[in-house]
């Protein structure tokens, strides 16, 4: 078996064990770099290591350490029932301030699958609450992430134009950035509308309510306008 299909190989266990064992999936592929460099591909310590790039590190390191101070501090919490008050009690725009703060939170340098399990819960929860459908409103969620998710500071977006500089190809941050989000916009636009969007568009919530719900107490809807 040549060396291509044993990194492949481990690749595949790589994110089977990280999907069903509660393990960092980083760490997991750092011990599988070692292990395909020293066993399938006979390299030594110091070629392993010449392999990584000590500025990449720093920078995954330093902006999923701050995403979790964000997270633990209330910050995340403040942004949420900050932006659902925003909007003025307006149901239908509900799913587009859960697409906003996911894609800001990934934008910060927060992973996909971490924004989405915690903005998820809080976006279900209105779905269930103000009778939103609750495919949109995950779909709205998982295409923030995905909408966020190349900025020049982000994880993804940090390694795309890394390996693009490193390999001397032309490369535009917000190019790809911006590229990213507006697709991902423009299936949101498609889901709202192909999921039931238009007939949020009269109903309406208390202000407070809608903050207040934003922290998991129950507001009531209204047909028309707020009451």
């Amino acid at each position: 078996m040549g060396p291509e299909w044993v990194a492949i190989i481990a690749l595949v266990a790589l994110f089977v064990a990280g999907t069903l064992l509660p393990i960092n999936m980083g760490a997991l592929a750092y011990v599988a770099a070692w292990l395909v460099g020293m066993f399938a591909l006979n390299l030594d310590e110091k070629e392993i290591l010449a392999g990584v790039s000590a500025d990449l590190i720093l920078t995954l390191i330093g902006v999923t350490y701050l995403f979790a101070i964000a997270r633990n501090n209330g910050t995340v919490d403040l942004i949420v029932s900050s932006a659902v008050r925003a909007v003025g009690g307006r149901v239908a725009l509900i799913p587009w301030v859960m697409f906003g703060v996911t894609a800001l939170l990934t934008a910060m340098g927060a992973a996909s699958p971490a924004a989405c399990a915690i903005i998820g819960p809080v976006a279900l929860g209105f779905a269930g609450r103000y009778k939103i459908n609750p495919l949109m409103m995950g779909m709205f969620v998982v295409h923030g992430a995905q909408g966020g998710g190349f900025s020049p500071i982000s994880i993804y977006g940090t390694i795309t134009n890394s390996v693009m500089v490193d390999n001397g190809l032309p490369a535009s941050e917000m190019t790809i950035f911006v590229a990213s989000l507006v697709v991902n916009l423009i299936m949101a636009t498609i889901l709202f509308f192909s999921l039931g969007g238009r007939s949020l568009m009269s109903m309406r919530l208390d202000p407070d309510e809608a903050a207040g719900a934003a922290a998991g107490v129950p507001g009531e809807l209204h047909e028309g306008g707020v009451t």
